[in-house]
């Protein structure tokens, strides 16, 4: 056996030469086959001919290790392997004080390359099937790392999963596929809804595809019911999946996410000029958010009535990320998440960032730490796990969420507008001390880096040309200059024509604007 060491996780076609006699068999696999021998995952055979010959696998395997097994006595063969992969570029960057989350971001942007090819791919040695779920994580994960190529995979990603839409109107995942048609309500929900069809528009400003998309979203729409106090009528048969996992509270989740889809819905009938449903849309988010926050909240947490598992994090993360819980129950949520740890790498994602959305990063960057240090510390792999431990795939790319939550949240980077035409900085460094992130942005690169000391925070950005930055500080701080020149003390903005404020939307952080270019912001206590 000649074991051969990959410099990482890829997607490669072995090759080898030989010259022995003919009928000799060898054979040819990866670190996955001997992790999952008992199922159907890829090999090859190669049985030698006559003279001096090679020999390149036809079909693509991956690994950290590739295995040539040749028979006794047989000259060693010369090998060699191709890399290939989806045509797309390592153009995000993400540094920091601390190596942990630098380490964990890494490891994901490699998890999630191993994952794209002609579709994104729950993982790349088993079914390489384009679950819809896992795509949402995967084009998130994109936006932040890769070139803009990768646009073109996000995009035929969400008009294949409607393209394929069945005559009642149902969506199912994934696709395209002849073996399954079963409705994967929840992963189709958040395909479709806010954080999946929206954030794409709001990333890239393809407009087309939201108004081609928009009617077969609608259908689906059609087919929920719900009751009379706004929220959904649980939806029975096919696949009620809301996780892996333990203590999964399906029916709040199912209730969450459907609010997900409609929140996407209706800023997109606002996006296409469709008034009506735009006014029909948000009136249903306010019927289901008094009625959702009347059933489920029991004045410590969100359970379904009758539910009789432990309390579910996923759904108190869903309701604060979504917007359907208000701010006086984010106390009681984050108790709740000190508490409880059900959530699978997949859900976990949205924990992560209700903890940012709520002001906790500290807290936040604790539970990261926490869930992802085995997979982190694990130098056998360069890619992250399935689940919380190395007993299903360790190259899943649902597990990536940290990626953008430390580029979009603890470094601040997120779109205002579509396509970036307005984008934000507004960092919540927690306990970090220094960060930095390179964004590639369909506007252009966007650099941010921050530091702070026990007295000052300091900020440098670049902002590309023909955007505007909504610059957000941290209200703790009693002065901040741009440029070396005073704009904001004791509460107030000091007029100058270097930038222009903001609207002050929150209590957390003094928000102003500034055009393209090079900025450095200070802040002093």
């Amino acid at each position: 056996m000649l074991i051969c060491t990959l410099p990482y996780n890829a997607h490669v076609t072995p090759w080898l030469k030989t010259d022995v006699t003919e009928g000799q068999l060898i054979e040819i696999y990866t670190d996955n086959y001997l992790k999952f021998t008992g199922e159907h995952i890829l090999r090859a055979e190669y049985i030698t001919g006559k003279g001096q010959q090679e020999f390149e696998c036809y079909g693509w395997m991956n690994g950290h290790k590739v295995y040539y097994v040749y028979p006794h006595g047989m000259k060693r063969p010369e090998v060699k392997y191709r890399e290939t992969g989806y045509n797309a570029e390592f153009a995000g960057e993400f540094h920091c004080s601390d190596p942990f989350f630098e380490k964990l971001w890494t490891k994901a942007a490699r998890t999630l390359y191993v994952n794209m090819r002609d579709t994104y791919m729950d993982c790349p040695e088993r079914e390489r099937a384009q679950w819809t779920g896992d795509a949402v994580n995967e084009a998130e994960q994109a936006y932040y790392v890769l070139s803009r190529s990768a646009d073109d995979l996000t995009r035929k990603w969400l008009r294949e999963i409607v393209g394929w839409q069945k005559p009642n109107g149902q969506l199912f995942a994934p696709v395209p596929a002849g073996n399954w048609t079963k409705e994967l309500s929840g992963q189709v929900l958040s395909t479709i809804g806010y954080f999946g069809l929206w954030n794409y528009y709001m990333q890239t400003g393809d407009r087309e595809t939201l108004a081609d998309l928009y009617d077969g979203v609608k259908r689906y729409l059609a087919l929920w019911q719900t009751e009379h106090d706004g929220t959904v009528v649980f939806r029975h048969g096919e696949w009620q999946w809301g996780d892996w996992g333990s203590n999964v509270d399906i029916v709040a989740i199912h209730n969450i996410l459907f609010y997900h889809a409609i929140k996407g819905m209706q800023r997109t009938a606002q996006a296409l000029g469709k008034t009506n449903d735009a006014r029909t849309w948000a009136e249903w988010m306010k019927n289901f958010e008094k009625g959702f926050n009347d059933r489920f909240w029991n004045g410590k947490a969100y359970r379904t009535p009758g539910y009789e598992g432990k309390t579910d994090d996923r759904v108190q993360a869903l309701a604060a990320v979504i917007g359907a819980a208000g701010t006086d129950k984010y106390p009681a949520i984050v108790e709740t998440l000190h508490k409880e740890y059900h959530a699978s790498p997949y859900m976990e994602r949205y924990v992560m960032e209700a903890l940012f959305v709520m002001g906790y990063p500290e807290f936040a960057l604790e539970r990261i730490r926490q869930r992802f240090e085995p997979m982190v510390k694990d130098d056998r792999y360069t890619t992250l796990y399935e689940v919380w431990n190395d007993k299903a795939t360790v190259n899943h790319a649902w597990s990536g969420g940290a990626l953008n939550v430390l580029s979009r949240y603890l470094c601040g980077v997120a779109p205002v507008e579509p396509a970036y035409r307005t984008f934000q900085i507004v960092p919540q460094p927690g306990n970090i001390n220094r960060a930095s992130t390179v964004v590639p942005s369909i506007a252009g690169t966007i650099r941010s880096s921050f530091e702070k000391t026990s007295k000052r925070f300091t900020l440098k950005i670049s902002v590309p040309d023909n955007t505007t930055c909504i610059v957000g500080i941290e209200r703790k701080y009693a002065k901040i200059a741009l440029d070396g020149k005073r704009i904001w003390q004791q509460g107030q903005f000091i007029p100058h024509s270097s930038y222009g404020t903001a609207t002050q939307d929150d209590d957390a952080f003094v928000k102003f604007t500034v055009k393209a270019g090079e900025w450095t912001i200070t802040a002093d206590k």
